[in-house]
């Protein structure tokens, strides 16, 4: 199993990252509506009801957008006038014993309904699990029914975090045009490394690094950057 996504290099907007997601709405709007509604309004007409509104197949970054649907590349690409760079990242595991974790944007993570303000690893872990493993269900066409989530909920919970530089940023709030809902655009940044059995959770993590992690990832927030470290490196 891996994922597949494309990377669709754009100028660099103005603005915030959400005025960044209101500019490239607009644009995607003009250009084709059912293209627009394919990104920003995902829907199954079939299937379990609480499947019916699908995360988005795209995240925005300042210089590039992130397409997580193969079929939605062609167009996007021709309305960007660019040519996408495809890369493919296996899901198996891999050699990792301690793992750096940057938090480059704010990071909106939630534990049993509460907002954490800090990144706990079982919840940063599945998050970032359940956010692949969904965009490839969705839009690749990957069965992940043979997923052990037991085993990786039981490998989680045996890592231990080492060294942390966390801190809290509440940020300010958006309001939804379409729900009229607020929305924090606040979360933790900085940086943890963590130290156990990560070998199958590595990978999912590392995919992260494109697909986002957390609450409101289409517009910027939930980016990480991953590091497998030596066993014997310590933190800086």
């Amino acid at each position: 199993m891996q994922l597949e996504l494309s990377v669709l290099p754009q100028p660099a907007a103005n603005g915030t990252p959400n005025a960044r997601r209101g500019q490239f709405g607009k644009r995607l709007y003009d250009y084709d509506r059912q293209l627009y509604d394919e990104c920003f309004s995902p829907r199954a007409d079939s299937g379990p009801s609480g499947l019916h509104d699908r995360p988005r197949p795209f995240v925005l970054r300042p210089h590039a957008i992130h397409i997580f649907s193969p079929a939605l590349v062609p167009r996007l690409a021709a309305l960007l006038d660019t040519q996408p760079q495809t890369i493919h990242w296996p899901l198996d595991p891999l050699p990792a014993r301690r793992l750096r974790v940057e938090f480059v944007t704010p990071t909106e993570l939630k534990q049993n309904g509460a907002v954490l303000r800090a990144p706990d690893f079982p919840a940063l872990a599945a998050r970032a699990r359940d956010r692949v493993l969904s965009l490839l269900a969705f839009y690749q066409n990957e069965a992940t029914d043979q997923v052990d989530f037991a085993a990786l909920t039981a490998q989680a919970a045996a890592v231990t975090e080492t060294a942390r530089s966390i801190h809290f940023n509440p940020g300010p709030t958006r309001r939804s045009v379409r729900n009229q809902n607020d929305h924090s655009i606040g979360g933790f940044e900085g940086w943890a490394e963590y130290s156990g059995p990560l070998d199958a959770l590595a990978p999912y993590l590392i995919a992260a690094q494109w697909t986002g992690v957390g609450r409101q990832t289409v517009w910027g927030k939930g980016e990480l950057r991953v590091t497998v470290l030596p066993f014997e490196e310590c933190s800086a």
